[in-house]
């Protein structure tokens, strides 16, 4: 059957302060009043490429729904000035009940978007507005200080300058030299910057960088990089401190190499807790594929998770249409009767449902951290077995020699086509004196790794403020090394994010670095490794070792760092393994 789909555009939709925000609505013609699912995000909302991530919005009108997509505020055609989070949720609580009062729309309204569209999701949801029902969150941040610009108290650089050179600031100097207040050069130059970026990735001081810094285009950059601690700046916009005001439910997908999968499973889980209505509580969905962020394909360079692994095979749209079908139209489609939980299984390659997250048959095993050379190459090793008198490991982390990058739950150019994210091999830096390697012997039984991962290391520095740095492999039998997950702790938010505090040189302390999660089966004849480090860059900036605060030193204050790391009877360094038993 043919529809005829209207598309009324650059409605001004007005919001409580007069400010006037441009969206368009798709609808079938000759339709009686629809559920609406609303779209609200700041890079275009006629982009096609920002569509397709989102919801494919004549599908979704063809299928009865009233689509409506927005520039939010101080973005394209839209009103006011744009600083990220602060007014999405008083701005998506007035588009929602615009939307409800016209008379398209029957007032059963919904939301859905990925990334930044995630978060205004969950900032409007902790304001209730009375005719929202449901939300559909992809790959969202919870907290907007920890899984977003920082993670275990580093600055998320390779994210966060990147997002802002290429998809933030250019708009606005755009909308600044149509309006006069800006030379028409600005957009180009920070355009030129974006695919320059390895050269301002290393930039020093980061506080300074000329070409952002100059086009006043992005203060809250800035501002970001002033906050390094989760003080009130960030807490005043943060939606996990508000989950029992959430009275909806919300499926939240994810991926595992996503650099925001930390807040997908926080929001799942915490909400199914903390929800502020059974229904909101009984009502979370969470699906988690083989995907990094802006890579949805199942598919990277160096491996291939197979076809049904791709959110093409998956179908988004179909889910989010399902999805609404039955919150926004009351359909008895038989989505209340699916799992809760829907994972991919890397290295099995397969989709496995289950009933809750984390799995409540995991056995959380300890994987120490061992000495001496193993059959994989010279190294430590890595086992269930604890250690006793062993001589710890020592290795210099030079700032002005980071340990790159390289592949991982990251964010850098290529992330389009998968370069530079994802199960990469790791065996190029592998070789790096500043890198730690801890292997097991190759396993005789088939070993799935599914649920939440952490570090517990237990070490020692020169320096007044480090970072550390793990990273779990799977090993193939050919040496090839893949990055499965990753985490950094900045030695001074070692006792919380609010309570820096520089060590002690040459102390031992206690790191617990949060490697966040993963699904994936270590086959037999496969070797667990875990790398120990001090850096991850560009991803994360380098600490320079100094103790100042962040964005302040230049290349002459770089210190190098001599690290100690204790495996012994009363240090003993571990990864916690979320150990799966194989069902037979």
């Amino acid at each position: 059957m043919s529809h005829r789909i209207l598309v009324d555009r650059n409605l001004p939709v007005p919001m409580r302060d007069g400010t006037l925000l441009m969206t368009d609505v798709y609808r079938t013609a000759g339709a009686g009043p629809l559920p609406a699912i609303v779209v609200r995000l700041p890079y275009g909302k006629s982009t096609l490429s920002m569509q397709a991530i989102q919801i494919e919005p004549v599908r979704a009108a063809e299928v009865g729904f009233a689509v409506v997509y927005q520039d939010t505020r101080g973005r394209f055609l839209s009103e006011g000035e744009f600083y990220p989070f602060v007014h999405e949720g008083a701005d998506g609580y007035d588009t929602v009940e615009w939307v409800a009062g016209q008379p398209w729309c029957n007032g059963q309204v919904g939301m859905t978007g990925a990334s930044y569209v995630g978060v205004s999701q969950w900032l409007t949801a902790v304001l209730q507005p009375p005719h929202l029902q449901a939300i559909f969150p992809i790959v969202s941040p919870s907290d907007l200080y920890e899984g977003m610009i920082y993670q275990g108290g580093a600055f998320q650089l390779g994210f966060t300058l990147l997002w802002t050179l290429l998809f933030l600031a250019p708009d606005t100097a755009l909308r600044r030299a149509q309006a006069g207040e800006g030379g028409a050069g600005v957009a180009g130059r920070l355009l030129l910057a974006s695919a320059q970026i390895a050269d301002h990735y290393a930039y020093l001081p980061l506080s300074e960088l000329p070409t952002l810094r100059e086009s006043g285009t992005a203060d809250y950059y800035f501002d970001w990089m002033a906050h390094q601690n989760c003080d009130v700046f960030w807490q005043s916009i943060d939606p996990t401190r508000l989950y029992d005001r959430v009275q909806v439910p919300a499926y939240n997908v994810g991926g595992w190499y996503d650099l925001f999968l930390l807040g997908t499973l926080e929001n799942y889980a915490r909400m199914r807790e903390e929800g502020g209505t059974e229904a909101a509580r009984a009502g979370q969905r969470l699906r988690v594929g083989p995907w990094a962020h802006g890579v949805y394909g199942g598919t990277y360079p160096d491996r291939s998770y197979g076809v049904q692994s791709s959110a093409g095979f998956v179908d988004l749209t179909g889910l989010q249409l399902r999805y609404f079908d039955y919150h926004l139209k009351g359909l008895d489609n038989g989505f209340d009767q699916d799992p809760p939980v829907r994972i991919f299984v890397m290295g099995e390659d397969r989709w496995r449902d289950e009933e809750e997250w984390p799995l409540a048959r995991t056995h959380y095993e300890c994987w120490f951290l061992r000495s001496g050379e193993n059959a994989g190459g010279a190294g430590g090793g890595l086992s269930p077995a604890p250690p006793s008198r062993e001589v710890p490991d020592v290795y210099e982390y030079d700032p002005h020699d980071p340990a790159p990058t390289i592949g991982g739950p990251s964010f850098l150019p290529g992330v389009a086509v998968g370069a530079n994210c994802g199960p990469k091999d790791q065996r190029a830096t592998e070789t790096r004196p500043d890198i730690l390697i801890y292997s097991s012997e190759p396993l005789q039984e088939a070993l799935e790794v599914t649920g939440p991962l952490e570090v517990i290391l237990y070490a020692s520095t020169t320096v007044p403020d480090t970072d550390f740095v793990a990273r779990l492999c799977d090993v193939s039998p050919d040496g090839t090394s893949r990055i499965i997950a990753e985490g950094i702790l900045r030695a001074r938010f070692r006792e919380g994010y609010d309570r820096p505090s520089l060590v002690n040189p040459g102390e031992v302390n206690v790191f617990r670095l949060d490697l966040v999660a993963t699904s994936n089966l270590f086959k037999v004849g496969h070797r667990v490794r875990v790398h120990v480090t001090s850096s991850s860059f560009p991803r994360f900036d380098r600490n320079p070792n100094t103790g100042r605060r962040l964005g302040q030193d230049r290349p002459s204050d770089l210190r190098s760092a001599v690290q100690t790391v204790f495996h012994d009877a009363e240090h003993p360094s571990h990864i916690v393994l979320p150990v799966v038993p194989r069902q037979t």
